[in-house]
């Protein structure tokens, strides 16, 4: 009568997990308690390196999101295995692309080109027509004789970023007048121009180069340092220890003297301020105005602590759903045992997707947007994509009800038994020749903290599956280069990107032509399969095939098919982005949907549009009085025909 029944046993389980609770809680109270005692911060505090005479007021400070730069004065973005050029600035103040895309509409804004690209109707040649009375930041006049040397200059130089893309495509590039570009193409390409368009981020070949600074350069030597530039900044200083770089506003940038557009921030600063804990300090004392993410647990701390803040929204949940690329785990396709099909598609089978998913559910109500594949799954995408392929997708292990592919360890073991592997008598899982499979994985350390967080995740659940596993993180200077050239087995990668509907501009790269052995990255262009031949031949005539002709969309799903086939990468979803902005000192960001001209993409090219719009708010001390000017809109300026 007086004996315990088996369910009123304490449960270990609940009391861990109130131990954990209360522990967590002490640390974020104790965290809390310190900030409100910190001192009030300075109009100048110390990670703020501005001239003697300028005041908070006068700069915009933006996150530098790749951490410490180990060469902080190469600005030759053209070389594979440079940092993010994002996170010093010069994609967003300095360069220059002939076009850019607008993220939150898709439209393309004609910068330096006078507008659109004129295409023959056979799409066999483009007309670019250029602005007159733009100039680099030297003051010498910017005109076709430099678009035609930065094709031909990356077209007939091996070992620079976009030389297999124009060596494919350019049949011959010419100067027609001083503002006027003639290209002609090897094939028919309806979509020649978003080479030279920045649509996500930025590639290295977006950006314009100066003809009369590089022709006297080597090109794979150069660092182009100071860089001149294009947009409406010019770099000041550098910091020797590759933590922060400082831009100064051009006050003769072409964009005022021809548009009436001036930002109002005389300096933008893009630094490093160190561990995440300590960016979320920054911003809760109003020291950093724009961040690319925090980890859930940080923008907790950020939104308890600064009433001023926004992000996607003005209001919760904050967090932007639809960052351009799917973070997850990619393999080296040209490493054994990651150039096994089977082997893949095993260690994607032995993830269990809700552990994944519940790490970055935030605070706010914010959840990740689930992707399995490698689409950023909007709205419009998950109806021309996800929806029409998931029959399909069911057949190779998909399952509907988590929107993921299905936990099956039984099913992994039998699909590395089949190719050779088995386990050891320690358990662990042995390769074919019966060494012990180890596998390594890279990871970011000090930057893109959410793909390191994977990294440990993913880790875990290999490892319970009996796989020995190293996480090996490393510092900017590592990562880039190890993912450009292909020196890794596995790493915590974000290959899948996308924006617009048609996807061709995004997958094209998976195409062999495009293989580039000096610059492999995962491999899977160079990857030989059973189908390539018919990715291929997709992929082409995906090229070949205008952006509004429907057949562009049955042709993506195919190239996905395969894809999801092959699993040469496992993407989760583009992680919730607490793309923060604090309204302290700067307004009129952009948010969703009142005011929405511009995603929050402060790490990527677009960025410029953000800057130029930006209104001081007058709480803090300011010495330059500028207001922006107009707003960035240019209008079409093709000459008429006769």
């Amino acid at each position: 009568m007086g004996e315990k029944k088996p369910e009123e046993k304490p449960r270990a389980r609940p009391k861990a997990l109130y131990i954990a609770a209360a522990i967590i809680v002490v640390i974020v109270l104790a965290a809390l308690a310190y900030i409100l005692t910190l001192p009030k911060a300075p109009q100048v505090a110390w990670q703020l390196p501005l001239p003697p005479d300028a005041r908070r007021g006068d700069v915009l400070v933006i996150e530098n999101h790749h951490g410490t730069h180990a060469d902080p004065q190469n600005f030759n973005r053209l070389v594979p295995g440079r940092p993010g050029w994002g996170a010093t600035g010069y994609s967003q103040v300095c360069a220059g692309a002939l076009w850019y895309i607008n993220t939150t509409n898709s439209e393309l804004i004609s910068w330096l080109a006078a507008g659109p690209p004129e295409y023959s109707p056979d799409y066999r040649e483009v007309t670019i027509y250029l602005r007159k009375g733009i100039t680099w930041s030297d003051g010498v006049p910017f005109t076709a004789d430099d678009v035609v040397f930065h094709i031909n200059l990356i077209r007939n130089t091996q070992g620079l970023f976009g030389n297999a893309i124009f060596k494919k495509w350019v049949a011959d590039v010419s100067k027609v007048d001083d503002y006027t570009v003639k290209v002609k193409l090897t094939e028919p390409n309806p979509r020649f121009h978003l080479f030279l368009t920045v649509v996500i981020y930025g590639s290295p070949y977006n950006g314009i180069v100066p003809k009369h600074i590089w022709e006297k350069e080597d090109p794979l030597k150069f660092k182009f340092y100071p860089p001149v530039c294009l947009g409406p900044y010019v770099l000041k200083q550098v910091d020797p220890g590759g933590n922060w770089f400082l831009w100064e506003r051009n006050e003769n940038w072409w964009g005022t003297r021809l548009y009436g557009m001036k930002p109002a921030p005389k300096y933008v600063l893009f630094i490093h301020h160190g561990p995440e804990d300590k960016k979320a300090l920054a911003m809760s004392r109003h020291e950093l105005d724009a961040i690319r993410t925090f980890l859930p647990e940080n923008f907790q701390v950020v939104w308890q602590n600064n009433k001023y803040i926004g992000g996607w929204r003005k209001e919760p949940p904050f967090a932007w759903l639809f960052d351009a690329c799917v973070k997850g785990i990619a393999f080296n396709l040209q490493r054994y045992p990651y150039n096994i099909t089977e082997v893949r598609l095993a260690l994607r089978h032995v993830i269990n997707f809700k552990a994944i998913y519940e790490a970055f559910e935030g605070p706010d109500g914010s959840l990740p947007s689930v992707a399995a594949l490698p689409v950023v799954p909007t709205p419009l995408a998950v109806k021309l994509y996800y929806e029409p392929l998931e029959s399909e997708l069911v057949k190779l292990g998909y399952d509907p009800s988590i929107k993921w592919w299905k936990y099956d360890p039984e099913k992994a073991a039998r699909l590395l038994e089949s190719v050779g592997f088995k386990k050891g008598p320690d358990g662990k899982w042995r390769l074919p020749n019966g060494e012990k499979w180890v596998i390594n994985i890279i990871a970011p350390s000090g930057f893109e903290m959410e793909s390191q967080r994977i990294a440990f995740l993913v880790a875990d659940q290999w490892k319970a599956f009996d796989i020995e596993v190293n996480v090996n993180p490393v510092e900017t200077g590592v990562f880039s280069p190890s993912w450009s050239r292909g020196t890794f087995d596995v790493g915590a990668f974000w290959p899948g990107c996308s924006l617009l509907a048609d996807l061709t501009p995004h997958i094209q790269w998976w195409h062999s032509k495009y293989f580039d052995p000096s610059a492999p990255s995962i491999g899977w262009a160079g990857y030989s399969f059973p189908k390539r031949d018919l990715l291929n031949s997709i992929i082409d005539e995906m090229e070949r095939t205008p952006s509004g002709d429907p057949k562009i969309y049955e042709l993506g799903r195919e190239a996905l098919l395969i894809w999801a086939e092959q699993a040469p990468w496992i993407g989760f979803f583009p992680t919730p982005f607490y793309t923060l902005n604090d309204n302290y000192v700067w307004t009129n960001w952009p948010h969703y949907p009142d005011n929405y001209y511009m995603d929050p993409v402060y790490w990527w090219a677009q960025m410029q549009f953000i800057i130029l719009q930006l209104k001081p708010t007058g709480n803090v001390e300011r010495l330059d009085k500028t207001m922006p000017g107009k707003p960035p809109v240019l209008p079409i300026e093709i000459p008429k025909k006769p």
